[in-house]
């Protein structure tokens, strides 16, 4: 299983322990929304609650608007959903990558030039985790 995280507007990295949307569905008020907001974007997609698809998709781009940024590791990269490129973003994007590879609670970065595909509604940034630590920002 890869490791993941939110990472919320406040700067805080929130350890998703199974997958974003079980977690958004867990906690709602805390990713500002209500159940019955992810029941009815389940309905309008005619998918059960909890299925990766197209809801599942809106709502986390609706979160992600708000400030909240998705991170996933997976094998050989990490994917990265940002809200946009401002600089507030950049900041808690680099004390993240500072935290992988020192180390947190949950996970270690041992691959400096472990590669970091950041995608924003502009389009995709690829960078290393080592770069983006040390504040090279594409």
């Amino acid at each position: 299983m890869s490791i993941a995280f939110f990472l919320s507007p406040e700067g805080n990295l929130i350890h998703v322990p199974q997958n974003h949307i079980s977690m958004v569905i867990a906690e709602p008020e805390r990713f500002g929304l209500t159940i019955e907001e992810i029941r009815a974007a389940y309905e309008k997609h005619k998918e059960r609650i909890g299925v990766e698809g197209e809801a599942r998709k809106e709502l986390l781009l609706k979160i992600i608007s708000q400030g909240w940024i998705r991170i996933r590791r997976y094998e050989n990269y990490w994917s990265v959903t940002v809200p946009s490129l401002e600089p507030p973003v950049w900041e808690r994007l680099q004390h993240w990558a500072v935290q992988m590879l020192s180390g947190t609670n949950y996970f270690k970065e041992a691959d400096r030039e472990m590669f970091l595909k950041i995608s924003t509604q502009e389009g995709d940034i690829h960078s290393t985790i080592g770069d983006l630590a040390d504040g090279s920002f594409p």
